[in-house]
């Protein structure tokens, strides 16, 4: 490893009280090509970038109030991070551009700094907390958490695992397949999928909205206390569905009409059987309405 250089050296010149400037750095390390790579920055942003080499490189600029970048290898797991001193008044905004190998498994950890990962086919575990987080996904393993930032996920068709959480921020999904787990309180939530075989979607307040083809055999569990539920099917759908609001509306396309669940409550509720009803399909609101539909 090569220790970083600043491009302007003033920090042992510096008067008391002169704040310590920015610094570019520029390193690189041999890794294991599947190993492990954590990242840790507070504010600023952080940019991952895949490559068929058998090395991690960092390049950027560590902001004011930066004490030091921390890059370190002990056998397959890598370590790069950001640290501010222990009392600190400064943001330390910090920019990193790091590339790592393909197959590395990936983990990143941020406050007020954007995450934005491409070419990364290990697993993924990317939480900000009110930065903007972009990723793309393949087979392995993914999860996401944000408290106010945006989340942007991009699959490519594979089936694997994605787990979503998200306090305000809104989550876009596109062509994921297998199973997809989402949380979210005031967010909105859509998710397009190629191919869903199990899907598990929580929302407070934000409104949901799942896209998909239904895999043989799947299973899709909806839920939301006062946020909308919308549920797009393509292609042969074959499924039981049970779906039911306290306070809602009930629009179904495939034909069979919600009823009261009492003559004297607002309660609505429809069950019925579409094909041979190998998926389940379960939707459950309390104030919030709910739509059935093709795309």
């Amino acid at each position: 490893m090569t220790r970083f250089a600043p491009v302007l050296v003033l920090a042992a010149l510096a008067t008391p009280g002169m704040p310590v400037l920015a610094e570019e750095v520029s390193r690189r390390i041999e890794v294991d090509p599947a190993g492990q790579v954590e990242i840790s920055n507070v504010a600023g942003s952080v940019v991952v970038t895949g490559w068929n080499r058998p090395e991690v490189q960092v390049t950027g600029e560590l902001g004011d109030g930066v004490e030091k970048l921390e890059f370190t290898r002990q056998g397959e797991l890598t370590r790069i991070r950001v640290v501010l001193p222990k009392v600190s008044h400064r943001g330390g905004s910090s920019d990193l551009e790091i590339r790592i190998p393909a197959r590395s498994s990936l983990t990143i950890g941020a406050v007020s700094a954007d995450i934005k990962v491409a070419g990364v086919e290990g697993v993924q575990r990317l939480q900000t907390v009110s930065g903007e987080l972009v990723t793309s996904v393949g087979k392995e393993d993914v999860e996401c958490k944000t408290v106010s930032g945006d989340l942007t996920v991009n699959g490519r068709g594979e089936r694997g695992l994605l787990t979503l959480n998200t306090v305000s921020g809104d989550a876009t999904v596109t062509r994921v397949a297998g199973e997809i787990n989402a949380n979210t309180v005031s967010g909105e939530l859509r998710i397009e999928a190629v191919q869903a075989q199990r899907s598990r979607l929580r929302s407070t307040s934000g409104d949901l909205s799942l896209r998909a083809a239904l895999a043989p055999g799947a299973r899709i569990d909806a839920e939301s206390i006062s946020g909308n539920v919308e549920l797009l099917l393509q292609g042969e759908t074959d499924a039981e569905f049970d779906v039911s609001s306290f306070n809602g509306d009930i629009d179904n396309c495939f034909g069979p009409k919600a009823s009261r669940t009492d003559e004297y409550a607002p309660g609505r509720e429809l069950r019925f059987r579409q094909g041979d009803g190998s998926s389940r399909v379960r939707i459950k609101t309390l104030n919030g309405d709910i739509r059935l539909c093709r795309p």
